[in-house]
């Protein structure tokens, strides 16, 4: 009887065959869920090196497989704004470097000044406004007061040239009618050719 333990290899190949052959069929016969209930799933996780395992990944082939536009619409964006802290996110930020990088002139090209000036209420903010105190503080009081006073100056200064040059024209008409002789007449009032 040896002899054809011997052929088929020894025991130990004998007994390989047997267990296989049984293996399949236990396989075969029993129900994965029993078999995942007597599974300490801990220890076997234990068991995993994990960075083994991730070294084997291609992770540029895994990113390729992701749909983006499916993973975003799974992100509930209410939720994970909600989850950030502002105040912390703000404190982080640098204002002057913020502010340095704007192109002030292409903002102000942007802004609708006519879209803005509509939605300013007039009246209320014109209510606030100390419309005295504003003219005394321009001097437009003190400009119309000297402007005033040049023209009415100008004005009586011109009415005398006028009532001066219609005096010397009745004169001469009246030295005419007397006929008078002209250059005898002195050329203004005595009082006056005294001083000079």
């Amino acid at each position: 009887m040896s002899a054809p333990a011997e052929s088929s290899g020894g025991p130990g190949q004998l007994l390989g065959r047997l267990a296989g052959k049984v293996t399949g069929r236990v396989v075969e016969t029993v129900q994965p869920d029993i078999i995942l209930q007597h599974v300490d799933v801990d220890a076997l996780v234990d068991r995993i090196d994990i960075n083994r395992l991730l070294a084997k990944v291609d992770a540029n082939h895994l990113l390729d497989r992701i749909e983006v536009d499916r993973l975003i619409d799974r992100i509930d964006l209410e939720h994970l704004i909600d989850r950030i802290d502002m105040d912390r996110l703000i404190d982080q930020i640098d204002m002057d470097r913020l502010i340095d990088r704007i192109d002030m002139e292409r903002l102000i090209d942007r802004i609708d000044l006519n879209r803005i000036l509509t939605t300013v209420d007039l009246d209320t903010l014109l209510r606030d406004v100390d419309l005295e105190g504003l003219v005394q503080r321009s001097g437009v009081p003190d400009i119309v007061a000297q402007s005033t006073s040049r023209v009415a100056g100008s004005a009586l200064d011109l009415a005398r040239r006028q009532l001066a040059g219609l005096d010397a024209v009745l004169a001469r008409v009246v030295d005419h009618l007397l006929r008078r002789d002209t250059p005898s007449q002195p050329s203004a009032p005595p009082l006056l050719l005294e001083e000079a």
